[in-house]
């Protein structure tokens, strides 16, 4: 058998705000902060907030077991230990690189009446930038056309990964037992080829059932409606969720 370490590999630099992020951050009371994993030592952060006399909401993703960590999937309400955390901030503070991160934390704001912005803030280049939930509602307009396509879909097909963590074989079967009236077919592979997909025009819309970021990210580019499968269990969560 092969044995598996996971090593995280941490930015060797003391990590810390610049005037640019404080200043971006300066009416805000509570912020809730999170960082990938290589930036999660936060402890001069933490100080410097604290100093400006903003309250730090501590918490992380349900799937992580670093404090302040934050993974791409970390895309709904409920993703995080504190599921109240919506309610209790100004804002969110993200430390890291890229955007696929800190863009889970508006996915995640979909649904709920408080929307906060998020403050993004490069230790490496030392940049800030605020992104708001209005950045992402193109994107939830088209995911919430893709459901009621899905609604009125005859055949369906289910994207059934076998990666370790992604696969839920499972709730695709619980579909299919589900949507009687539909026809449902199930793919199975490790990784897919969306192109490959326009092989099977008979698919009226796709349901994914690995990464959620696949069924939020990915599916402008396709050549059919896709959505996921927790949505697709519950549609009518899912349309009230993107009204």
């Amino acid at each position: 058998m092969v044995e598996f370490m996971l090593v995280p590999a941490y930015y060797k630099e003391e990590v810390s705000l610049s005037k640019e992020a404080l200043s971006a951050l300066g009416n805000k009371k509570n912020v809730a902060i999170f960082a990938s994993v290589q930036f999660i030592k936060l402890e001069k952060v933490i100080a410097q907030l604290k100093e400006a006399g903003i309250k730090v909401i501590s918490t992380h993703g349900k799937r992580t077991s670093g404090k302040y960590q934050l993974l791409g999937c970390d895309c709904f309400n409920n993703s995080f230990a504190d599921n109240g955390m919506f309610n209790e901030i100004d804002a969110i503070l993200y430390v890291g690189d890229g955007m696929f991160h800190p863009r889970a934390l508006l996915l995640a704001q979909k649904g709920i009446g408080k929307k906060v912005p998020v403050i993004l803030y490069d230790p490496i280049s030392k940049r800030t930038k605020e992104i708001k939930f209005t950045d992402i509602e193109h994107e939830t307009r088209r995911y919430r056309a893709n459901m009621l396509k899905y609604l009125s879909a005859r055949t369906i097909g289910v994207l059934i990964s076998v990666k370790p963590g992604q696969q839920y074989l499972k709730l695709a079967i619980a579909l299919k037992e589900k949507d009687k009236d539909k026809q449902v077919y199930l793919f199975i592979d490790d990784t897919f080829n969306f192109a490959s997909m326009e092989n099977f025009p008979f698919i009226d819309v796709w349901v994914n059932t690995a990464c959620p970021r696949i069924g939020y990210d990915d599916f402008l580019n396709m050549p059919r409606p896709l959505v996921n499968i927790n949505d697709a269990l519950a549609p009518e969560e899912a349309l009230r969720k993107c009204s």
